[in-house]
């Protein structure tokens, strides 16, 4: 994910695990209970959303579902993150619109 990260983004950013204690580190002060802020959140959402009620006969098919349906999900759903972010920074980590 990182060297994608590194060659693909041409704006600095901050890589941020899933809060699990041992993926954690002391580089981000991260607001608790902020899993509105975690990208991957969002993204299991959208996909959770485009497959659910669509049965599948097996597991290539439900991949090919899911490929679907990642190629399908917003880019509105990745470019909102900094503004999500900077909704936590002006409510000082307090809950926000989110």
């Amino acid at each position: 994910m990182l060297p994608f990260a590194r060659a693909s983004l041409w704006v600095r950013y901050s890589f941020q695990q899933d809060n699990d204690p041992k993926h954690t580190s002391n580089h981000i002060k991260w607001p608790s209970q902020s899993p509105d802020l975690n990208l991957i959140e969002h993204l299991w959402e959208e996909l959770e959303r485009c497959v659910s009620g669509i049965r599948a006969r097996n597991a290539d098919q439900k991949f090919s579902q899911f490929q679907t349906a990642w190629a399908q999900i917003p880019q509105s759903v990745l470019t909102n993150l900094p503004r999500r972010c900077q909704a936590v920074i002006d409510s000082r980590g307090f809950a926000d619109k989110y």
